[in-house]
């Protein structure tokens, strides 16, 4: 029998981590100021009125078309009349932030798209008031809108955000080990010895290969992790801030919050109470 060589698959480096998708109407209180999240949000509306407004420059949110507000852009709400709001909150895994923030520094309306759209009013009954969103097959369906959202939103980069993305996201990214180990162990200590070792490098060519990568270096990525699981946690769970901390790895609440204050520009009582606000 001859002989076939079999290579090793590539992994699946990107996927998507869905927080909440729901459809409801939004009105003239959509108004939150100064909004930062550690997530994406995917949103559909009904008809216009609604828009996002950065420093220097409105984006309208365009009746039925698809737009993305990505992770760590800073915005404010604003909305003039009652709209059918359909919107998902996600976390693109495998994506580190530094790579989000330098590619998507801003709010993205994607080219119309009939089909995507269809596939997304029909979602509205799905994921409103009175509907049970966490139904396995709502959660697929939300995820594959997304999944086809995204795919448009590659699709359309300059060659040089996606070279950039494809450093990140590719199955031989020699550090990729080390990244999957510290998402799944955030509270505890990450030391760059106990990190190179898992990726079988020296502590002094780890981090080279490290900030090379991912221009941070391992403590830097670490505490952003810590931030952003902390941030989540905030938003959707209801543990207390301590117990936050403590599983997010910051050795104390006080460090916790200064840290936290630093990266979102709110301790994490008031950006729990004022995410809860937000849409």
């Amino acid at each position: 029998m001859k002989h076939v060589e079999r290579t090793q698959p590539e992994l699946d480096h990107l996927h998507i981590r869905l927080y909440q998708a729901v459809n409801l109407t939004i009105d003239h209180t959509w108004n939150a100021e100064d909004v930062c999240s550690p997530y994406w949000r995917f949103y559909v509306n009904s008809r216009a009125g609604a828009s996002v407004v950065m420093a220097d420059r409105t984006y309208p949110l365009a009746a039925h078309r698809i737009h993305f507000v990505p992770a760590w852009v800073r915005w404010t709400c604003h909305n003039t009349k009652p709209i059918d709001h359909l919107f998902a909150h996600f976390d693109l895994v495998g994506l580190p932030g530094v790579a989000v923030r330098t590619c998507f520094p801003e709010p993205i309306t994607l080219p119309e798209d009939r089909e995507l759209e269809a596939q997304c009013e029909a979602l509205r009954p799905l994921v409103s008031k009175g509907s049970d969103r966490t139904q396995p097959q709502v959660t697929c369906l939300m995820k594959s809108a997304i999944f086809r959202a995204l795919s448009s939103l590659f699709a359309n980069l300059d060659p040089e955000r996606t070279q950039r993305i494809a450093q990140h996201t590719r199955g031989d990214n020699p550090v990729a080990e080390a990244l999957r180990y510290i998402d799944e162990h955030l509270g505890a200590d990450l030391p760059n010895a106990l990190l190179a070792r898992r990726c079988g490098f020296s502590v002094d060519h780890f981090v080279c290969l490290f900030r090379s990568r991912l221009n941070q270096t391992p403590a830097q990525y670490v505490l952003e992790r810590r931030l952003n699981r902390a941030a989540e946690r905030l938003v959707f769970g209801n543990d207390s801030i301590d117990l936050i901390a403590s599983e997010c790895g910051f050795p104390d609440r006080f460090y916790f919050t200064r840290m936290f204050r630093r990266r979102m520009g709110l301790p994490p009582a008031a950006y729990r109470r004022t995410s809860h606000q937000q849409a």
